[in-house]
């Protein structure tokens, strides 16, 4: 009876052992992966069952205790060596089952990183079309605003040169109008002859802190306007690069400081021609000045320069600069085209312009606030 039973026991436990073995191997190959060793589970299930059916046994039959003792105690090696060996495959099944764990954790920070990776990269991408349709539908649906341009820019020192870097981003114009674009521009000055200045303007306008006209010094700043109006007038026109360009944006740049100073109005005396081509020979270099003047500090709230070229379409075009900083630190000019009116008052044209300006700051301002 006991053989019997003994028989069934045994039978049973292969059973469960190669049932959960081949489970075991059989999702390992689902889950890709190369079956290595035996499941520590299964080998609890079949030590379960066999413990279950024993004590079960000796309750029927106290004889049996004596019996198994007898047994064990003549083959208790081979049953030593037989644990011995179950133990070293459960504790390798268990080294195996926690480096897979640590693998896949790794794996999981992996994925995690690239999936915030895309999700930013999304996030960017969706952040840029939503602003760039505002900008779109505020060029369309504004009458006097010709096109928006956006540039990215650096400013640098390096090697006592103050040098300016545009980078063209995007641009919006509207239907029926040509514009001429700059896609990529670099600009250099001397950043000696620019602290200079600095330094002369401030002894300058020391009445903007003491509200005491009297205390302001333009000798210096005379001194300077001079000397560059000087160097520019002994050069010829065949002489002129965009190293003289960069000398008479300066001039520009002084004038009107000048004529708030003294109070008088003048002009640059220059001759025509010169001025011409000092003018049209750099691309961009209004961009330029105005993010030197906001380096320098002299920058105007609303900065405005007008067409320069032949074209008879353009004749009364404006353009605006605006510098803007987003949430993410990202640096923008942004130069807006206006088409005004050559009947309009110069009190017109600004009051127009301030307007649009204003306009496309809220809308700028909305948008990030609601992508950021």
């Amino acid at each position: 009876m006991w053989k019997i039973a003994a028989i069934i026991l045994i039978g049973i436990s292969v059973f469960l052992f190669f049932r959960n073995l081949l489970h075991s191997w059989v999702l390992s190959i689902k889950l890709k992966k190369i079956p290595i060793g035996i499941s520590p589970n299964s080998l609890l299930n079949i030590i379960s069952v066999l413990l279950a059916v024993l004590s079960v046994a000796f309750t029927i039959n106290a004889s049996l205790v004596s019996i198994i003792n007898t047994h064990i105690t003549n083959n208790g090696q081979t049953y030593l060596i037989i644990f011995l060996i179950i133990l070293a495959i459960t504790f390798y099944a268990m080294n195996v089952k926690v480096d897979r764990i640590q693998y896949l954790e790794k794996q999981l920070d992996s994925d995690t990183k690239k999936l915030w990776e895309n999700y930013a990269e999304l996030n960017e991408f969706y952040r840029q079309k939503s602003l760039i349709s505002a900008i779109e539908i505020f060029t369309n649906s504004t009458p006097t605003v010709v096109s928006v341009q956006r540039y990215r820019y650096r400013v640098l020192k390096n090697h006592k040169k103050l040098k300016i870097i545009i980078n063209g981003d995007h641009t919006t114009v509207r239907e029926g109008d040509d514009l001429n674009l700059v896609s990529q521009a670099y600009f250099e000055f001397d950043l000696d002859e620019i602290n200079t200045i600095i330094s002369a303007y401030l002894k300058a306008t020391v009445s903007f802190k003491t509200y005491n006209e009297r205390d302001d010094d333009i000798e210096e700043l005379q001194d300077i306007y001079l000397k560059l109006l000087e160097e520019l007038d002994k050069l010829s026109t065949e002489q002129i690069d965009n190293y003289y360009t960069y000398k008479f944006e300066l001039v520009k740049l002084l004038h009107p400081l000048l004529e708030k100073s003294m109070n008088v109005n003048f002009n640059i005396e220059l001759p025509s021609d010169k001025i011409k081509k000092l003018n049209g020979r750099k691309s961009g270099i209004d961009i330029a000045m105005f993010l030197l003047k906001d380096y320098m500090s002299i920058k105007a709230n609303l900065d405005l320069f007008n067409y320069k070229g032949t074209s008879d379409s353009k004749k009364a075009r404006m353009y605006s600069n605006l510098q803007l900083t987003n949430k993410l630190g990202e640096n923008f000019i942004y130069v807006i085209a206006h088409q005004t009116d050559e009947n309009w008052t110069q009190e017109k044209v600004i009051q127009k312009i301030e307007e649009d300006t204003e306009k496309f700051l809220d809308i700028v301002d909305a948008e990030i606030h609601f992508i950021s």
